[in-house]
């Protein structure tokens, strides 16, 4: 091999690694995001189910009353899960707090109200809504009063809103700083190759047959950096869940192979598409621009 065709060889190597290390670098990064915005929403879901407020009924409420009452708020659609707590429970409850004879003192007379606690699913965390359902709850003859923190929902809300947010406008500069070093990677790989598409088409080529093999080469490349991508998560997930005690892999292994596969999808899509637009660019370049 002479040294001209060694220079030629490394040349290409070096064009084909550094598409791939930017192909790679920017799904690595992006596929992060994706998964950082699906555990952001999983736990701002998981904190929000935690959310609930407590009915306490009338002393002179029957346990039947009471259990009633629990089923009728468990058919509203706002509600995921309640929790029925009689006068005994809570008795029960605050001896383990208190001491076994703290209910000496008001001459073993019970003080303690039944209760019903409802927590609620994460998409009703509405204020207005949960305003509504309160107000219908308390005008039940049975209930006394209805707890409800009104301002740690609001507080939540907030919270949960500003970090969607932060996280949706970086995501939106992620992806057009992929689309932009990709585009320029690919797009300064071909321009190296004007010169050969010129001689293509001066021979008499047809536009199909000289993109062909570029859009093949742009394919396989954007394929192998997807994958070294999903490899680098692969290995950062591995990597997590070895350190951190407590995570179950098991529980988000789907969107973990949906997120490989939507990478490796993305990786291909954008460098057939950037070579297609690269290799139409080249053709059509001007004589004078040939040579520059």
């Amino acid at each position: 091999m002479t040294a001209r065709n060694k220079n030629k060889s490394f040349t290409l190597w070096s064009a084909n690694f550094s598409t791939v290390l930017s192909i790679s670098l920017v799904m690595f990064l992006l596929g992060f995001i994706m998964l950082f915005i699906y555990h952001t929403y999983t736990t701002s879901k998981q904190i929000k189910e935690q959310v609930s407020f407590t009915v306490y009924l009338n002393l002179d409420a029957t346990e039947q009353q009471a259990l009633e009452l629990e089923n009728e708020i468990k058919k509203n659609s706002r509600v995921k899960s309640t929790q029925y707590i009689s006068s005994e429970q809570a008795a029960r409850m605050m001896n383990k707090v208190m001491g076994d004879d703290h209910l000496a003192v008001l001459d073993s007379v019970n003080p303690y109200q039944a209760s019903i606690e409802v927590y609620l699913k994460a998409q009703a965390l509405k204020i207005s809504e949960i305003k509504q359902f309160i107000l219908a709850v308390e005008a039940k003859d049975i209930v006394d009063v209805v707890d409800y923190r009104h301002d740690l929902v609001m507080d939540i809300n907030d919270v949960i809103y500003n970090v969607s947010a932060f996280i949706f406008v970086l995501f939106l500069c992620l992806l057009f700083i992929a689309v932009t070093l990709i585009n320029h990677t690919i797009g300064l790989t071909i321009n190296s190759k004007r010169l050969q598409i010129r001689s293509m088409e001066l021979v008499g080529a047809k536009s199909g047959f000289i993109r062909r093999p570029f859009v093949v080469r742009g394919v396989i490349l954007g394929l192998v950096g997807a994958f070294v991508a999903d490899c680098l998560l692969a290995g950062v997930l591995y990597w997590l869940y070895s350190s951190i005690k407590g995570l179950v892999l098991a529980e988000h292994i789907k969107v973990y192979a949906l997120t490989g596969i939507a990478i490796v999808i993305l990786g291909v899509l954008l460098s057939f598409t950037f070579t297609l637009i690269a290799v139409k660019k080249s053709m059509n370049l001007k004589s004078s621009k040939l040579y520059r």
